[in-house]
């Protein structure tokens, strides 16, 4: 077989390219079906340019009422899951009040936000769910986890003070100073039922103030874990214990700005 110089081959090599791009072109001309399936050179991908999204008073509100909603499918869930029997009876009855406590809320919110001319949001925040909620739901109700009605408050109590820091963060961003008003009293309700929980969770006057565990070093639940005005990751520890008895920890954070309830967004 005669050797092909170096050369030889990249002038083959640039014949054929040369060739494919012509029988291309010439296809193209004879009506060849193109799926634009495969892009060309000198072609541009259409795009669809996204619509305006501009985080108004009305957008923060919104938001905040989906969080509302978020808290009470998850009351409903874990009422649905019978868990809260024996020495969780009591929490029965607390989950019921803090559920109504939320469409109270969900109620006022949307009052406000048609007071302004907007549009009511009267669902959960799906990004919200998708992210935490139902993961962490997965995780608890699994056949092997012993402690069940314990993590669902668990997750009940992260969720209360998810609400209450995006009601803080809500209030630095409204630029209707009594908006701010209503919505921090809303979330000091969201903040008082996070307390609640922790002393269901960890109950003693040693657990008002932040501990931590001597094994873990992570935080222990606490009545006021941090100081106000943290809008920090929420640590949320559930499910089966793993081989060395660790659990699952699940970080949860307030709405940003993929997650705002926009106008444009339905139910």
């Amino acid at each position: 077989m005669n050797q092909i110089s170096r050369r030889e081959l990249l002038r083959l090599s640039s014949l054929s390219l040369a060739s494919g791009l012509v029988l291309a072109a010439c296809g193209k001309q004879s009506g060849v079906i193109d799926d634009g399936a495969i892009a060309r050179l000198g072609d541009t991908p259409s795009t669809t340019a996204l619509p305006e999204a501009e985080v108004t008073d009305a957008v923060l509100l919104r938001t905040a009422a989906s969080l509302e909603y978020n808290a009470i499918d998850t009351y409903e869930a874990a009422l649905d899951l019978g868990v809260f029997t024996g020495s969780l009876a009591a929490a029965k009855d607390v989950a019921k009040r803090f559920r109504d406590d939320h469409q109270a809320h969900a109620d006022a919110v949307n009052g406000l936000i048609r007071a302004m001319g907007g549009k009511a949001h009267q669902c959960a925040n799906v990004r919200i769910n998708d992210l935490y909620i139902a993961p962490a739901l997965k995780i608890i109700t699994e056949d092997a986890n012993p402690n069940v009605g314990l993590d669902v408050i668990a997750l009940a109590h992260a969720l209360e003070n998810l609400a209450a820091q995006t009601y803080q963060g809500v209030v630095e961003s409204i630029t209707d100073p009594k908006l701010r008003a209503d919505a921090i009293r809303i979330g000091q309700q969201e903040a008082r039922h996070a307390a609640l929980l922790a002393q269901v969770l960890n109950p003693g006057l040693a657990a008002v103030g932040p501990t931590f565990d001597a094994t873990t070093g992570k935080a222990n639940i606490a009545a006021i874990p941090l100081a106000f005005g943290s809008l920090g990751n929420i640590q949320l520890v559930v499910g089966a214990p793993k081989a060395d008895g660790t659990r699952t920890t699940l970080l949860l954070e307030t709405p940003s700005l993929n997650s705002l309830v926009y106008d444009g967004v339905s139910c």
